[in-house]
This record gives C-alpha cells, sequence and structure tokens, in this order.
C-alpha cells in the first residue's frame, strides 16, 4: 500500500505545481476580447489560403453548371455527318476509293472466275 501513498503523494504535488503555475483566470471585462485577439493572432496564412481555394472551387463548380446547361438547351445544329447512312458516307468519300486503288485485292482475296 505504500505505493499507492507514494503515487497519490506525487500526483497530489504534480496538481500543486500546476495549480501554482497556471492559476484559475478570473472571467472580467476583457476576457472574451482578449481571448480573440489571441485567436485570431494564432491564425495563419493557411487558413486564408484555404477560404480562398474555397471561393475558387465554388466559382469553378458555378462556371461548370452554367456550361453545361449551355451547351444541353443551346442551339442544336444536326451535323450531315450525323444524319448519312453508311453507304451514304462512302460514296462522298473519296479516300475510299484511293486507298482501294492502292491495295488491290491480293489473289487469296479475289473470288474465282
Amino acid at each position: 500500500m505504500s505505493s499507492n501513498q507514494d503515487r497519490e503523494e506525487r500526483l497530489n504535488a504534480l496538481f500543486a505545481a500546476y495549480r501554482q503555475e497556471l492559476p484559475d483566470i478570473e472571467g472580467g471585462a476583457e476576457f472574451m476580447p482578449g481571448l480573440w485577439k489571441k485567436i485570431e493572432a494564432g491564425r495563419s496564412r493557411t487558413s486564408l489560403w484555404s477560404l480562398w481555394s474555397q471561393r475558387v472551387l465554388a466559382g469553378s463548380c458555378c462556371a461548370g453548371v452554367v456550361l453545361v446547361g449551355l451547351s444541353m438547351f443551346g442551339p442544336m445544329r444536326q451535323s450531315a455527318y450525323y444524319e448519312a447512312s453508311y453507304v451514304e458516307s462512302l460514296e462522298d468519300n473519296e479516300d475510299v476509293v484511293v486507298m482501294a486503288a492502292l491495295h488491290p485485292a491480293s489473289p487469296l482475296e479475289t473470288p474465282n472466275e
């Protein structure tokens, strides 16, 4: 039991030293303004950076929503490219004819006559 009493005495001595170093703060008229001054002084540039980045992020999200809205509800122009069938687009495309002339079918691919 002496070890428990020894621990208790050391703990009481620690609490006494703590109370001596940090006395209880009396809440006066200047307590809260002084506390807020300490808090404001402790703020660093990182808090300003985070505030700025949040505003930029919100602005970019709004701009993205506006752009998506404009692309969805803007004037819809139909292109002939999307309306043409596969055969029509092959007929209009001269590159296919040129490629066929440059690469004739091999004897294995030609049908027997």
